[in-house]
Parts: C-alpha cells; structure tokens; sequence
C-alpha cells in the first residue's frame, strides 16, 4: 500500500513539474470551452499538439478519423470458411495490431471515411505553448466534432454490408476460375480481385484474394491453340484453355511459307483461315504460321497444308514434331545420376509413303554428349502420326539444367526414301521434358 501510495504522490509531482515547465502564450478564446471539460453526448473530441496550426488540423482530422474507425470497427469481424480474421479494436487487442488494423482500414477506400471532413466540426479551442526553459512553442488543438450513436449504428450496418458484398464477390471469383469462357474473362477477373486487394484489410482474406489472383494469371500459361480442315483452302482454329475451347476477341495473324490471299475471319469464338495454296509445291514443307499475341504472350500454331495437288498423298515426308519425352529408370537425385533414358519420339509421316528409320541423334542440353542409336532398321507404313520409342541404357550424369522458356533437344533422324532408296538425313529441334529436374 505504501508503495502505491507512493507512485501516485511520484505521478502528482511529475505532472506539476511539467506544467511548471511550460506556460500558455496564446489562445484561440479567453474562456475554456465546457465540452473540452466535460464532452457532451453525440460528440467525438479529440486535442492533439503540433508545430503549426495547419500541422493540428491535419493531425486532428487524421485522429477523428481513427477514432470513428475504432467505433465502426469495434466487435465486428469477418470470418472466411473455418478461419477467423477479427476487425476488432476494443481494448482486448494489443496497440500494434490495433494500429495496423487502423492503417490498413484507412487505405481501404471505405465510404464512410470520405465523408469525414473538418467543415463538420463544430468548434475548435487551441493553446499556443512555451516550453520555459527551452523557449521552444508548439500548438495543443483540440476539435468538437458531431458522431451520434444513431450515426455510428448507420455506419456499422453501412460496413457490415460493404463487407459482405466484397466477400461474394470474391466468392463468385473464385467458382468463375473453373468456368472460364474466354481470354477476356481473364484478364477481368484479374481488374475485380485487385479491387477486392485494395479493399481487404484483413491478412486472411488479403492472402486469399492475392492467391486467386496468382492461379488466374497462370490461366495465360494453360492456353493452346488447335484446329481443324474444313475443305481446301480453309483452316478453323480455336483457342484453349486446359484443353477446353475458350472465345476471344483477338484475332491471330497468319503467316505461310507458300500459301497467299490469307485471310481471317472470327465465328463464334472460332477463327477461319482462308488461303491460296497455288504456290506450295507438294515436294516441300508447305504451313500457316499461326500467332495469337495474348497478355504479352505469343501462342503459336504451325498447321502443315494437307491440300498442295494429288502428289501430296504419295511424297515423302517425314517430320518430327510435339514435344520428344525422356523417361529415366531410375534417378540418384543427390548425385544426378540417370540410369536408361527411355524415349518417345513423335514423327508424322505426312506422305503416308513407307519409310525406314536408321539411326536417332539426340543432343540433350543436361548431357554433355549425345545419345545416339545407330542400325536401327525400323519400318514405319502409317501415314500420319506415329511414336517412335527407343531404350538409352547405361548411366547418364544430368549437368546444371539451364533455366530457359526455350529448352529444345537438337538432333536428327536417318531415314530410307522408299521411293529412291537413298538415305535422307532429316533435322530435329523439339522442346522436351522429363522425369528428373
């Protein structure tokens, strides 16, 4: 008790000595007000210190704001699923998070925050002070600004339903993520969520809307093109997206080794490419290069032209293409080590003329020297696509894999041209993947 009573005798001494220290120069009125004395019900007041009088009355607007914050804010909480994100600034939370929870409400574009401004206040008392013995002076201010109950009840519901309109929002966001229609779709979903990232304030939910955003934009990654013949002449192509046919609004561009009078047209979501293949000869490679630029990335398509004259049906032609994939048996991981590579190789033999395959050169940028089958003596008399499978046996040591979007396996295939019988060497360059890193 006696050290209680001491402590409060301290505390006393302490306050006189600073009172002693300063003096009141200045001030706005002769008379304290009564409501700096005794606030009246239906009133916020506030009294900050500053350097100027334009410094109090930003630093009293900012604490009013606060304030009205802390009396919106107070025993209201938000939850998302099982987990609980508490706007909760009684006395139960720790002054740091307080004043976090604070900022972040006050950089939340919430409505209620625009309309506080200080040709509200009602009435003003400052004190211009002296420090006696420094001579230093600053301003204690000191604002009466009107905040009923019958205004805070309205701005709570006001809050409570703002809350919960962005919190569908962002629920109808995410279960849009498996429902995607088109390009476009993206890219607006992004715009919503960043809206919805400028106004949760809460670490839970601000996590969750940043994730969304992060599984739409790898929406871009997930998009492909593929087509179709519909008679010579013209090609059908259409986006995708995870396999899934998605519209668009950008239109491709179209390039061909040979073919001219190219032309695109959108129908329902689709593109028709018209050509004129009169110039592609049936001895050679004859394509549409086609090129959709989406989100400042290229998605490209090489389609070959089936329809070059008769003779196409009976040239030889054999192409690799798709991805070449390498498949280890085993894997030291620690020593990057690979024991037998198997590997597909996919070949479209355009021609449908049979073939002979001789020999595969692989140059794998991870080894630093190539796999190479030599004698093979395979015959191949399906026309189109087909998959050609060999077995690398031994130990491989897998070098550094470069970190590159344009890793390709160069290489070539040897193949027999039944038609002349002469050995043809044919080149490969193929993106690839693995099983090992």
């Amino acid at each position: 008790m006696r050290r209680i009573i001491g402590l409060a005798c301290a505390l006393i001494i302490a306050i006189t000595y600073a009172g002693a220290q300063t003096k009141v120069i200045e001030k706005s009125t002769k008379k304290t007000p009564q409501w700096l004395t005794a606030p009246a019900e239906g009133y916020l007041v506030v009294t900050v210190t500053a350097n100027s009088l334009a410094d109090a009355q930003s630093k009293a607007l900012a604490e009013v704001t606060e304030r009205i914050i802390q009396a919106v804010a107070s025993n209201v909480s938000v939850s998302t699923r099982n987990e609980l994100s508490e706007v909760n600034l009684n006395g139960q939370i720790e002054s740091k998070d307080a004043f976090t929870r604070i900022s972040k409400m006050k950089s939340a574009n919430l409505p209620f925050l625009k309309g506080i401004s200080l040709s509200k206040v009602e009435d003003i008392y400052w004190q211009k002070i002296q420090n006696k013995s420094t001579r230093q002076e600053y301003y204690e201010y000191s604002v009466k600004y009107p905040f009923s109950n019958i205004e805070q009840k309205r701005l709570i519901a006001e809050f409570e339903a703002l809350d919960t309109k962005k919190m569908t929002q962002y629920e109808a966001l995410e279960a849009q993520l498996g429902a995607i229609e088109s390009v476009e779709e993206i890219a607006d979903c992004i715009t919503q969520l960043k809206t919805l990232e400028d106004y949760f304030f809460d670490e839970v939910r601000l996590s969750q809307v940043e994730g969304l955003i992060t599984r739409y934009q790898q929406q871009y990654d997930a998009l492909s093109v593929t087509g179709v013949f519909l008679e010579p002449g013209k090609y059908q192509c259409q986006v995708l997206l995870d396999g899934n046919p998605v519209r668009t609004a950008i239109s491709p561009k179209v390039t061909s080794n040979c073919a001219g009078q190219l032309s695109v047209r959108p129908s329902d979501g689709m593109f028709i490419i018209s050509y004129d293949a009169i110039d592609c000869l049936p001895e050679e490679e004859n394509f549409l290069d086609i090129v959709f630029r989406i989100n400042g990335k290229r998605l490209a398509h090489k389609v070959y032209l089936q329809d070059v004259g008769s003779a196409a049906t009976s040239t030889f032609s054999v192409v690799p293409e798709g991805k070449l994939i390498l498949t280890a048996d085993s894997i030291m991981a620690s020593e990057r080590k690979i024991i037998n590579i198997n590997i597909r190789l996919t070949l479209n033999n355009r021609g449908g003329t049979p073939f002979g395959l001789k020999a595969i050169e692989l140059h794998v940028p991870e080894f630093s020297a190539p796999i190479v089958f030599d004698d093979i003596d395979g015959v191949y008399k399906t026309k189109g696509v087909l998959q050609v499978r060999a077995l690398a046996e031994g130990e491989f040591t897998a070098l550094e894999k470069k970190k590159s979007a344009f890793s390709f396996v160069q290489g070539s295939i040897t193949l027999v041209n039944p038609q002349s019988g002469a050995v043809e060497r044919v080149r490969l360059s193929l993106p690839y993947v693995t099983n090992w890193e």
